[in-house]
């Protein structure tokens, strides 16, 4: 928010020091980078590939939660029968089993932490190159991201749509540019 109010304080700064002839010229844009990042192909995969990990993941962590209800079950059932050592021997196996579910319940949530990092790092080198290009083709001088705190504008001047096409052509392209000497190879071989 205060980057995207830094840029409007310069832009403004710059269209009055600049006359209002230069003002009239200044191209901007907006681009929403959560849509690209959501509904492009390549950010979908990535999603895709997180929600897998959380599934293997929560899968590990309930089969933990399950082994501490069951102690915890037992310890009930058996409290009055127990003497105190081994009622004290269940309890610390009930302590042991909760102070291993909470840590992998950390590790797993730093694990998605930095897998989603990376894999929206992976996503955001495609979508770079791909604004470039759109910011040259459109000859913006300005480019405001949508959810930095941009108020209004004119849908107009929303380059997500073209962005967006772009990536999900390059990530059709690259699959394709691999099968291709296939094609030829097999071809050949006729």
């Amino acid at each position: 928010m205060r980057k995207a109010g830094i840029i409007l304080v310069a832009a403004w700064i710059a269209a009055v020091f600049a006359g209002t002839s230069l003002a009239e010229g200044l191209r901007v844009g907006v681009i929403d980078m959560n849509k690209i990042l959501n509904d492009s192909d390549a950010g979908k995969a990535a999603k895709k590939k997180m929600e897998a990990r959380f599934a293997e993941l929560k899968k590990t962590i309930d089969v933990k939660q399950e082994e501490a209800r069951k102690i915890k079950e037992e310890i009930d059932k058996q409290k009055v029968m127990l003497g105190k050592e081994k009622l004290k021997e269940k309890e610390d196996a009930l302590q042991a089993k909760v102070n291993e579910l909470r840590q992998m319940t950390q590790e797993g949530e730093q694990e998605m932490q930095t897998r989603q990092a990376e894999f929206t790092r992976e996503v955001l080198k495609g979508v770079e190159a791909k604004i470039e290009i759109v910011v040259k083709a459109e000859k913006l001088d300005l480019l405001l991201e949508k959810t930095a705190g941009v108020i209004h504008f004119n849908p107009s001047m929303d380059i997500s749509p073209r962005v967006l096409a772009l990536v999900n052509e390059a990530g059709k392209a690259a699959p394709e540019k691999g099968a291709v000497p296939e094609k030829k190879g097999s071809g050949s071989g006729k």
